[in-house]
């Protein structure tokens, strides 16, 4: 078994343009004579590795806290795409499994979200830090979180081979709020080399 873990650093990964970059502060320090350590955090629900909820883009959307977690935990498929708009056609062509996550920066077009939702697709990740254009934010993340389809945003695919994996990203538990970060990891049969 071989673990990969595509999560970023929510401290160290850059903020989406326009947020804040998030923030951990210490409260208590030992080193300060404490009796324990406690930190902190600030952060925008989207830095990070995160899962993005409708709530996000459709006003009475489910919030982060009302989302299935079998959307998170299960069979995947990581594919590296082209630099180009991916149609229905494009996936046809590939494998299939309910999570799907895209290494590169193809954008997905309404016949490949349609195709991917009838197809049972449950959830979408990318290692973009959205998975619309910077052009076209609203469009996909609609039409993705409309039908239902989970969305997982900014992940660490770099060390990752194409192929078949098991996900398990389940987002922070909070509720009213429109996304959560997450730890995600892949896990293969794989075998890890002997050191």
């Amino acid at each position: 078994m071989k673990i990969y873990d595509i999560s970023r650093d929510l401290i160290k990964s850059l903020p989406y343009p326009g947020d804040e970059p998030p923030r951990l502060r210490a409260v208590h320090r030992m080193k300060d004579g404490e009796s324990y350590n406690l930190s902190r955090l600030e952060t925008s629900m989207h830095a990070g590795t995160h899962v993005d909820a409708p709530l996000h883009f459709i006003a009475d959307g489910k919030d982060i806290a009302a989302m299935s977690l079998s959307a998170f935990v299960g069979e995947c498929v990581v594919l590296t795409v082209p630099k180009t708009p991916l149609d229905a056609m494009y996936f046809m062509k590939r494998p299939f499994a309910p999570r799907i996550l895209l290494h590169g920066k193809g954008q997905l077009t309404e016949s490949a979200i349609g195709y991917l939702y009838n197809q049972g697709c449950v959830l979408i990740g990318t290692d973009s830090q959205s998975i619309g254009s910077y052009s076209d934010e609203l469009s996909v993340h609609v039409a993705l979180l409309g039908y239902g389809v989970a969305v997982l945003e900014n992940l660490e695919l770099r060390n990752v081979p194409d192929g078949r994996y098991m996900l398990y990203a389940a987002p922070l538990k909070i509720s009213g709020a429109e996304g959560a970060p997450c730890r995600a990891v892949l896990i293969s049969d794989e075998e890890e080399p002997q050191a």
